[in-house]
């Protein structure tokens, strides 16, 4: 599922299950109550998406903060 672009998709309550979601676009998209807890490789910017509800792992969190240039270690 890579290079998807989602730009201004509708996919709340959407399950990602083992995604590779590398360089797929998210932009404006509604992910509200979707599930990323197993996919990987996403670069998703919460100020420019709908995520509220949504779900990640702990091993793939860098995904939603990375457009922040956060740091996070072990």
């Amino acid at each position: 599922m890579q290079q998807v672009d989602f730009t201004e998709a509708e996919i709340k309550h959407g399950t990602f299950n083992t995604c590779d979601l590398k360089n797929s676009t998210f932009d404006r998209t509604n992910i509200e109550h979707a599930d990323f807890t197993s996919a990987y490789n996403f670069n998703i910017n919460p100020n420019f998406n709908q995520i509220k509800h949504a779900s990640f792992s702990k091993e793939n969190i860098s995904g939603l903060l990375s457009s922040f240039h956060i740091k996070i270690k072990n």
